[in-house]
């Protein structure tokens, strides 16, 4: 087996990472093309997302990759990067790639020059992250249901998504969404709308509205983030009917001249994460 370093311009490349995807995710019935990828580590006007690869012959077997964004941080824009697209063949799981690719694309990230790495990790990589990557555990997104789109930041935020009108518009630009006022809504699987978020003030942004999807309950909404001021008719969303938890970690690069992000220090949206 090998671990490599590559940006997904290649071709072979991608289409191997396609086929890792779609070999481990079929029994979830989901499907990925190159297109998805292309948008999603190449198109993005932050920078190109750092891929990391192992391989046994010419077969991929292990991808983690590190999509640069950019958060503001006591009022300043910093760039930062956030792991995903993390998936190893069941096959090669316990042979320490994740940590190993991991820490490689740490690595290039702070030659890089980002200040920090941050994710959401699952039940299965979150503890190989902390014990293995050098990342602090924060805190679990909060995971609630109810009315309304009246959601704001709770109170002045050290760290919060920095969205540039280039950045927002590619990243709504794939997609189920509609706008109601500054708001944006998506679609969930089971016919609840997600309540996205709220853009920025500025933002002239033009987001289609797709009415080609109508949620079964069209009031009702479902919200995932951290650090709003939300309406008294939202409540926490049960754990037995919860997906695998959002694990929020955080690794400073800069040797220590950030500040810690906390859970009561950090607005954050389903805007800023869910790529769907």
């Amino acid at each position: 087996m090998e671990t490599v370093l590559c940006v997904l311009h290649d071709e072979d490349m991608m289409e191997k990472l396609v086929c890792l995807q779609n070999e481990v995710y079929k029994e979830r019935g989901l499907h990925f093309n190159k297109d998805f990828f292309q948008h999603l580590f190449i198109d993005n006007p932050d920078g190109q997302a750092i891929s990391c690869n192992a391989f046994d012959g010419g077969r991929m077997i292990a991808h983690i990759s590190l999509e640069p964004e950019k958060m503001l941080v006591n009022g300043h824009v910093v760039k930062c990067m956030r792991e995903m697209s993390v998936v190893t063949h069941p096959d090669y799981r316990g042979k320490g790639l994740l940590s190993g690719l991991t820490n490689m694309a740490i690595e290039e990230a702070t030659k890089q020059g980002y200040a920090f790495v941050y994710g959401l990790a699952n039940g299965n990589s979150f503890p190989v992250f902390v014990r293995h990557c050098g990342f602090s555990f924060i805190t679990r997104l909060n995971v609630m249901m109810g009315f309304g789109t009246e959601i704001c930041g709770d109170g002045e935020k050290t760290y919060r998504r920095y969205w540039s009108e280039e950045a927002l518009a590619w990243r709504f630009s794939q997609g189920k969404y509609r706008k109601v006022g500054n708001c944006v809504l998506g679609q969930f699987r089971t016919g609840v709308e997600t309540y996205m978020g709220t853009l920025p003030t500025r933002s002239q942004v033009q987001i289609s509205d797709n009415n080609n999807y109508k949620p079964f309950f069209p009031q009702l909404k479902l919200y995932v983030g951290l650090g709003a001021k939300l309406p008294w008719s939202y409540v926490k969303v049960p754990k037995f009917i919860k997906h695998s938890p959002f694990n929020l970690i955080f690794r400073d690069l800069t040797g220590g001249s950030l500040p810690m992000m906390t859970k009561d220090n950090l607005f954050y949206q389903l805007m800023d994460f869910d790529v769907a």
